[in-house]
């Protein structure tokens, strides 16, 4: 029988660590104290009382004010230039797309290179010049509408900051008011209709159906589920304006109402 010889195990050689090691193995060891530190930093601002921490800074009063005098010196100032133009102004000129502009674009560049048909009232300089006037103020139009969009941003997390403190208010007021606490009732009393629905109001403050409830009148006379009639009166509008008028009288069970004072009960 043949035996097998006993190889000696390789024992395992420790590895020498660099400096170059020992700078990586820093490196590792900042890198995880620095996320535990993130992570405790926000354990401890989901545990705190604020429920939403903002995220920046809020604006000092006096920038707030530095902006509102700004923004009212440049009203000021377009007052002095601007029309003052209506919605139907405003459809009648033309507005000015991308494909417009491309339009306009091309139209300039082959009148540098064939003067000769621009007609005897336009020149060219002038077509240049109108040009630069329209690129000069879509571009003000468009760091408007960043700026607005920012100012935007702001109201509507102060919007919802505020609406969320008015409601941390109402929710502690009902509470005191379920105890009986004094004054709280009245507070609460005060504030609940603001939550209630009081729903669609006319002219007279009287309530309007919606037009789903009036669908589904409409389809409990037809089905013969009720009693009453439903008169749609439409007039279209030309050159004045046109009116529109619906009479829903539902009658159901054995009582009879109309919108009117009269009306009829069988027993």
């Amino acid at each position: 029988m043949r035996t097998k010889k006993a190889t000696p195990k390789a024992t395992a050689t420790p590895k020498k660590v660099t400096a170059r090691g020992k700078a990586k193995a820093g490196d590792k060891a900042q890198m995880s104290a620095n996320l535990k530190a993130q992570t405790a930093t926000i354990k401890m601002l989901k545990g705190t009382d604020t429920k939403r921490p903002p995220n920046n800074p809020d604006i000092p009063q006096n920038i707030i004010d530095m902006l509102n005098q700004d923004f009212n010196s440049i009203k000021e100032l377009l007052d002095n230039f601007s029309q003052h133009l209506r919605a139907l102004d405003r459809m009648r000129l033309n507005g000015v797309g991308i494909k417009k502009l491309g339009f306009i674009e091309r139209a300039y560049e082959l009148a540098l290179e064939n003067g000769e048909f621009l007609p005897h009232y336009l020149t060219l300089e002038r077509f240049g010049t109108d040009i630069q006037y329209f690129m000069d103020f879509r571009s003000l139009t468009d760091l408007v509408t960043q700026i607005r969009e920012k100012l935007w941003n702001i109201t509507i997390q102060s919007a919802d900051i505020a609406y969320t403190d008015a409601l941390e208010f109402y929710a502690s007021v009902r509470e005191a008011a379920k105890r009986r606490v004094d004054a709280a009732e009245s507070i609460h009393n005060a504030l609940s209709p603001f939550f209630k629905n009081h729903g669609r109001r006319g002219v007279n403050g009287e309530e309007v159906e919606t037009e789903k409830q009036q669908l589904r009148d409409a389809k409990s006379l037809i089905h013969g589920k009720h009693d009453g009639k439903i008169v749609i009166e439409n007039v279209r509008p030309k050159l004045t304006g046109g009116s529109r008028k619906i009479v829903d009288e539902t009658f159901k069970d054995t009582a009879k109402f109309k919108d009117s004072i009269d009306g009829e009960i069988t027993e």
